[in-house]
């Protein structure tokens, strides 16, 4: 089965502001609350509730120092009053798009004119909207309420921000009808617009459609509204537990559309959901194939073997043939590392990752001594190596439990390293290339001169690994920010944001290049790095074709993106 995605999903920028705010007003002292719920999204709410966010209760005692955070659809100026007057600290998380419509809505007003607000009657949009209208508001559902109301003077026509733009033409005809002179603004926010837009291709392409988002997200039901009257088999749910067995049955292609307050990670659920459906329903050569990747993604056998093939090739530059026992040293750490930490970050797999957490879960005796074993292997191959290489393993073994386990205090307001800014990406890199450079040179007796020339050499390894392995992670990251954010991981990609880590990740691809070339100029050689050259490239069009949606589960991005590893082991063991 093809799952089809839109290519406008997680949050839009109002409700990653609201949920931004949110998370930095519960990073500091005293309680905080929430007027009313932050964003329509039960599972985000459930997690910052776990985090110490509370609906606000009304009152609280004077002298408490309480933040109240103001809902993303914005408050009314008589509640907003109300609450400074209480003496709590006030953040504003209103979106940026509804503060606009809020402030013509009262400049309108101020001018003697009715406003006529397009929206749902009761939500809290359009509640904050009649607030600001000086008493001079009305709700209308559609443009056949026009005709009921009585005449005005003057009126002033505007859109809740979530309503469908093309209803929005028929809603302006017969406001312009009944009062010619009547003025009239589209607020209606381009996200939205966007969504549903996508969400009407998919319904040209795909036999049914699965929207995610809340119940009482007004944006998300209206993107089911698009597939019901497309006539097709359509779905709207919270998550993905969901999701029937039967709705797959007999469907070759499902499009997967999201609301603007939905989390990347609650539609990647929803996605892996489908996908371990219809693999389920499946009994042909291709789904047998299918499993048999995913498997060897999940179980980290296939980045193990990346990294003992790009080991190999690091090998080969420096211009040495190394022993067997190396591969299995580089094969067996990675491994061991990747399934270890997996087990240790279950927690953020679960929303990062939600096929591999069941995965990890479903298979947790097996893969615990899989780690283990391999752990223990790889100390074995270190040991053969020499007692330095194996000092090496041991400290950087000793440096990963420091980084995912909680120390017994705080230092410097973190409880583990892994909170530290940037932390994850620049570890998991920087260990990457200590265990692909150094053990050459380390090894008793040594595959490298310890001279100035061997220093020199392990250098450009270090660095070409590094820039390797540093775009991957960041390319890993990207899928993951919203997890990250939630659970204190710091990544590039959730210090920046999307758009700040892409330009970022194009930037480090281009030194990369550069850092290639400058080597080959300088009498490198030539076959194996001209190869190496083709990862940035590689890498680049990777992250231009499947980022701009979601397009991959998660384990066939980790065997696209990994398979460059293998192919360049392969490459170089064939020269």
């Amino acid at each position: 089965m093809k799952i089809d995605f839109s290519k406008h999903q997680g949050y839009c920028f109002g409700v990653r502001r609201a949920m931004d705010l949110a998370f930095k007003s519960l990073a500091q002292s005293g309680p905080v609350y929430s007027h009313g719920s932050l964003i329509h999204n039960r599972a985000a709410g459930d997690l910052l509730a776990a985090k110490g966010l509370k609906l606000w209760p009304g009152f609280v005692e004077k002298g408490t120092l309480a933040t109240v955070i103001v809902r993303a659809h914005g408050l009314a100026p008589l509640a907003m009053e109300e609450l400074v007057s209480q003496g709590v600290k006030v953040v504003d998380a209103t979106c940026p798009r509804v503060l606009w419509v809020q402030r013509l809505v009262r400049a309108e007003a101020s001018l003697g004119r009715t406003v006529l607000i397009w929206g749902s009657a009761g939500h809290p949009e359009v509640e904050g909207l009649l607030g600001h209208s000086l008493g001079q508001g009305l709700v209308i559902a559609g443009p056949e309420d026009i005709e009921k109301l009585p005449d005005f003077a003057a009126t002033f026509l505007v859109a809740q921000t979530t309503q469908d733009l093309e209803i929005w033409s028929s809603v302006v005809a017969a406001t312009l009808k009944r009062w010619p002179d009547a003025k009239y603004r589209d607020t209606i926010c381009r996200a939205t617009f966007n969504r549903q837009t996508e969400t009407k291709r998919l319904c040209r392409t795909a036999q049914a459609l699965v929207v995610v988002g809340g119940r009482d997200s007004a944006n998300t039901q209206r993107l089911a509204e698009i597939g019901r009257k497309a006539g097709l088999p359509t779905l709207a749910v919270e998550g993905p537990e969901e999701i029937e067995p039967g709705f797959v049955a007999e469907i070759q292609s499902v499009g997967l559309a999201a609301g603007a307050s939905t989390p990347i990670w609650r539609i990647r659920a929803v996605a892996q959901r489908l996908e371990a459906l219809a693999r389920r329903q499946g009994g042909s050569p291709k789904d047998f194939f299918r499993r048999l990747l995913r498997s060897l993604a999940l179980s980290n056998l296939y980045v193990g073997l990346g990294a003992g093939a790009l080991g190999w090739a690091m090998a080969k530059w420096s211009g040495f043939v190394p022993p067997s026992f190396f591969f299995g040293l580089y094969f067996f750490y990675v491994q061991a590392m990747h399934l270890l930490n997996g087990f240790l970050d279950r927690e953020s797999a679960r929303h990062n990752d939600p096929d591999r957490a069941v995965f990890l879960s479903q298979y947790r005796w097996p893969l615990a001594f899989c780690g283990i074993t391999c752990l223990f292997l790889a100390l074995s191959a270190a040991h053969l190596a020499g007692p330095w290489v194996l000092t090496q393993l041991l400290i950087q073994s000793a440096l990963g439990l420091a980084y995912a386990l909680p120390w017994p205090f705080r230092v410097f307001g973190f409880k583990r390293l892994s909170e530290l800014p940037l932390s994850k990406t620049i570890s998991t890199s920087v260990g990457w290339a200590a265990l692909l450079s150094l053990p050459a040179i380390l090894a008793d007796p040594p595959l490298m001169a310890r001279d100035l020339a061997g220093l020199k050499l392990t250098g450009l390894i270090f660095g070409e690994v590094f820039l390797e392995v540093l775009s991957r992670a960041m390319i890993m990251d990207l899928r993951e920010t919203q997890g990250d954010w939630l659970f204190g991981r710091q990544t590039i990609a959730s210090f920046l944001g999307r758009s700040g880590a892409i330009k970022l990740l194009a930037t480090i691809l281009g030194v990369w290049a550069i850092y290639l070339l400058t080597i080959w100029f300088m009498g490198g050689p030539s076959v194996i790095l001209w190869l190496l050259v083709f990862g940035p490239i590689y890498n680049a069009l990777f992250l231009k074709r499947y980022w701009r949606g979601l397009g991959l589960m998660g384990y066939q991005m980790d065997i696209i993106l990994d398979a460059r590893l293998l192919i360049c082991g392969v490459a170089y063991w064939l020269l």
